[in-house]
């Protein structure tokens, strides 16, 4: 006899099996979104560690001012005072190669930021021999110019044309940013100031032997820069055609001697105005007002001290030279008395003052002796005289 069958049982088991499978597809369903999580989790951290990871400096930055270039079609200007171009020198510290997408520049004098659409890389290679190498992007983000780990580039980047606003006018007392911008959408920025030129200027004495002078110092080394100042520049204009003023159009060329603090000669008394140019290692440089330094007749002294007697019209003559063999004006002459054989030795006048020619002059008038020239600080001269009343008219 045949029993009949439990489909309750049956039920029950396709059930649990059913149960079973539910479960392990979704442990394995689980498990694989739990694996796709930690995996972006993984990607996530990794590329926060290589965004906090890049680092791009500036080791170097020189700013190049070609007044070529500014002189030229179509700009035409002469002595533009812009800068032309500049050259970075990028280094990337980290172990990761970094790629440059953009590069932006602004100014105090230009404004909003402007992105450079061409630059040029010098240090480039071509088959393992050096090549300049030129990137041009349409629309930011497009340069992908690479520098390998631990490496450096040197970019050149020219304001006179490859900006959206050609030429981007940067003047050399600006101060210029310059931003990096880089593919993992870092930035690495630096602000280039101007120096301060600082003048400080005073007068110091040389003792020649038989003369002391005067010398100009002039001291720039309290002049700041962010950076390091390696050129200093002074210049020297005789304002004596303006009484010394130094607020106007000089009319006299300018003389120039260069250091942190130099000694100057200068070829008159004045008065003079001086200026001082420093630039720094990036090459930015700023330019002091002029100051004003009062004329001094002991720039140039008086150095050689000649006199004659001439017994044709009873006239001493005499002539002052500088320390630069030029004519000595207005100097204090003084002729002495020493000595008057018969008591009746005089002169016509007893001083003077040298014309522009250097040159002046007293007459013998009676008597015979010796007359000591005296000038200064200079060796005094003594001369035999003696009246010729027969002789030509004293002037």
């Amino acid at each position: 006899m045949t029993r009949p069958l439990n489909d309750q049982g049956v039920s029950v088991i396709i059930g649990t099996l059913l149960l079973i499978l539910i479960t392990v597809t979704a442990a394995a369903a689980l498990a694989v979104m739990v694996s796709q999580m930690q995996k972006a989790a993984m990607t996530q951290q990794s590329h926060l560690a290589a965004v906090k990871a890049e680092n791009v400096q500036f080791s170097s930055v020189n700013f190049q001012n070609d007044p070529v270039s500014w002189n030229q079609t179509p700009f035409n200007i002469t002595n533009s005072g812009n800068w032309s171009s500049v050259t970075l020198h990028l280094v990337n510290l980290n172990t990761d190669d970094v790629d440059i997408v953009a590069i932006a520049v602004s100014s105090s004098g230009s404004g909003n930021p402007q992105y450079a659409k061409n630059i040029t890389v010098i240090n480039a290679t071509l088959n393992g021999l050096p090549q300049q190498q030129s990137y041009n992007q349409s629309s930011i983000g497009t340069f992908n110019l690479d520098i390998p780990g631990t490496q450096s580039q040197e970019i050149q980047i020219n304001f006179t044309d490859g900006f959206p606003n050609s030429p981007m006018v940067i003047g050399t007392h600006d101060q210029v940013k310059i931003m990096i911008m880089t593919s993992l959408n870092n930035f690495f920025e630096q602000t280039f100031k101007p120096p301060n030129p600082v003048v400080q200027s005073s007068i110091a004495t040389e003792n020649l032997g038989v003369l002391q002078r005067d010398v100009l110092v002039l001291d720039g080394s309290q002049s700041t820069s962010d950076n390091t100042i390696s050129i200093w520049n002074w210049s020297i204009v005789d304002a004596s055609p303006t009484g010394g003023s130094c607020g106007g159009n000089f009319i006299n060329p300018a003389n120039y001697t260069t250091g942190k603090v130099t000694r100057y000669n200068p070829p008159s008394d004045g008065p003079f105005c001086v200026n001082l140019t420093v630039t720094d290692n990036t090459g930015m440089m700023a330019t002091s007002n002029y100051i004003s330094i009062p004329a001094d007749s002991q720039f140039l002294p008086p150095a050689n001290l000649e006199s004659t007697f001439n017994f044709t019209n009873n006239q001493i003559v005499v002539n002052l030279v500088n320390i630069n063999g030029n004519n000595v004006p207005a100097a204090n002459v003084n002729y002495i008395v020493e000595y008057n054989q018969f008591g009746n030795l005089t002169l016509s006048n007893y001083a003077g003052t040298t014309l522009s020619n250097g040159i002046t002059s007293t007459c013998v008038t009676g008597g015979i002796g010796t007359i000591k020239v005296v000038s200064g600080q200079l060796s005094p001269i003594e001369l035999a005289v003696a009246y010729n009343n027969t002789g030509n008219s004293c002037q």
